[in-house]
């Protein structure tokens, strides 16, 4: 049992603090003549709700101008090429639209909506296309309805490996968090309907304490999703260690299956005010910033290059002693967790602070 604990401890720690390598590339060579096969999955923020071509056109286009052959794949499209000119910007290029985006979609269906696992199912897309490389950003819908947390929590599990024993062997799976919302726009203000009164309708909420419940809603999601990537790696790795004895634990590199990862795409929709087209869907500023965001997390995968994960330094550390000192709050409660919640137990204090200590000690 202490080997075992130990095991996982070390697993834990090594999501922690530590550089680690991209996977096995699925495309090393970028003037290869096979393209490399990306799949975008999710609801309208993936489709382009208002918005053609949503963050993919730019991810496409990213990917080119670094030399890529890029072939977009999905359940919709048809392989063709459409032309996209900015105004504002004057940038002009064509890209391939293909995709598996439905707008109003959550992540399986319920009562009023429909699910991207079934479509998933029915379509038989992963099969056919065969993607390298597959981004899923779900739960906005979820969160727009505040759908059973527990459900949605187990809703996502199944997706998230009903995707991952689909895919080949050699290529990746990015599951990301959502971004923001601004729900108290006009635009998308009786979306969020069911946050502005008590489940018993007897209490009415202000536009500020149901903003609050919404963020604190998607926040918990967003926490939640980043566990689920987690776990199921920390699984993978269990599965292919034989604890009776007494060797290492093997690196993920090495073990076979396709590969998993965390995004954080939500990371860069700083501003909802002006980088949401209505409250909830990117403009085209907010997905141009999501596509570059993609295009580098892609192009590090790809062409095998160190990937940093939390890279500590002292500041970090006066950042965090600050906090717990209680003279200093965080500016985004979900990334500040992300990264000083060393051990992992959802909460920001004293043992936290322990271990990034030593991490520095460590790396010094």
């Amino acid at each position: 049992m202490k080997k075992l604990i130990s095991i996982l401890t070390a697993i834990a720690m090594a999501y922690t603090g530590m550089i680690l390598s991209a996977e096995t590339a699925v495309c090393e060579d970028k003037s290869a003549s096979e393209p490399i096969k990306i799949m975008a999955i999710g609801d309208s923020i993936t489709d382009g709700y208002g918005v053609s071509g949503s963050y993919r056109k730019y991810l496409y286009n990213e990917l080119v101008k670094k030399g890529y052959n890029i072939d977009m794949v999905g359940s919709k499209g048809n392989d063709q090429m459409i032309e996209f000119y900015d105004s504002e910007t004057g940038e002009g290029f064509s890209y391939d639209d293909d995709n598996t985006g439905y707008s109003g979609y959550a992540i399986k269906e319920y009562p009023g909506r429909s699910g991207i696992l079934e479509t998933l199912i029915s379509t038989n897309c992963l099969e056919t296309c065969k993607p390298d490389v597959v981004i899923l950003q779900i739960g906005t819908n979820n969160i727009i309805d505040n759908y059973d947390a527990t459900k949605t929590y187990n809703d996502l599990k199944e997706l998230i490996e009903y995707i991952y024993d689909n895919i080949s062997d050699n290529s990746v799976l990015f599951v990301t968090t959502i971004p923001d919302v601004d729900p108290n726009r006009q635009e998308v203000y009786n979306w969020f309907s069911n946050y502005r009164h008590s489940s018993d309708w007897q209490t009415n909420y202000s536009d500020e304490e149901a903003e609050e419940n919404i963020l604190n809603t998607l926040l918990k999601y967003n926490i939640n999703l980043s566990w689920l990537v987690r776990n199921k790696r920390i699984e993978k790795i269990l599965d292919n260690f034989d604890i009776s004895t007494d060797s290492e634990a093997p690196d993920e590199r090495d073990l076979e299956g396709p590969h998993l990862r965390n995004a954080d795409v939500a990371y860069v929709i700083t501003d909802v005010k002006t980088q949401l087209m209505d409250g909830v869907h990117p403009n085209n500023k907010g997905y141009k910033l999501m596509g570059e965001y993609w295009a580098e997390m892609i192009d590090d995968y790809l062409s095998g290059e160190i990937v940093k994960q939390k890279i500590y330094k002292i500041a970090d550390l006066v950042e965090l002693q600050k906090y717990i000192l209680g003279s200093a709050s965080p500016m985004n409660s979900y990334r500040f967790l992300d990264k000083y919640d060393l051990n992992y137990d959802e909460i920001v204090d004293i043992f936290d602070l322990v271990l990034l200590r030593k991490e520095l000690i460590k790396n010094s």
